[in-house]
């Protein structure tokens, strides 16, 4: 029988699965960025909260080719 139903549609724990997969790449991305540029000021840990999954996932790709910090958040 296949599943019919969605988790990430569930009302309850829909929102606390996408929180948490939210912090987790929030986490990775704090980590990666400090491996590859050192310790990151205070502004990087502020702009990495309000940005979106998307421009989470963006931002993944970018700091591949990324110079510096500037330049990783400024596209």
């Amino acid at each position: 029988m296949p599943i019919q139903h969605d988790i990430l549609d569930h009302k309850v724990l829909g929102p606390a699965i996408r929180q948490g997969r939210r912090e987790g790449e929030q986490t990775i991305l704090r980590r990666q960025i400090a491996k590859r540029f050192g310790d990151p000021p205070s502004w990087v840990d502020e702009r990495l909260t309000k940005l979106s999954n998307s421009e989470l996932e963006e931002l993944s790709l970018r700091l591949l080719d990324a110079k510096t910090l500037d330049e990783l958040f400024t596209h």
